[in-house]
């Protein structure tokens, strides 16, 4: 949760990937066309990745953004 215009915003997830590598891998993957809050959201997401890498229990963890279904197989890489 984080504040926004200070009121209390929660974000829910398009998708959690988990990817098929010898570690454990995931990936938080919104799909997005316009969205006018979709800077605060990144910010929420990439705070939260950055925690849990530094966590260190979780596997390795990551955010993207897809505008188009076009970019999807590229950041499943």
């Amino acid at each position: 949760m984080t504040l926004l215009n200070g009121q209390k915003y929660h974000s829910v997830l398009d998708f959690l990937v988990r990817l098929k590598t010898k570690a454990a891998s995931y990936l938080i993957l919104e799909t997005k066309g316009y969205d006018t809050l979709a800077e605060v959201k990144r910010a929420v997401a990439e705070r939260w990745v950055a925690a849990v890498n530094a966590d260190g229990c979780y596997g390795k963890w990551r955010y993207a953004v897809a505008k188009k279904v076009s970019d999807i197989s590229g950041l499943l890489s």
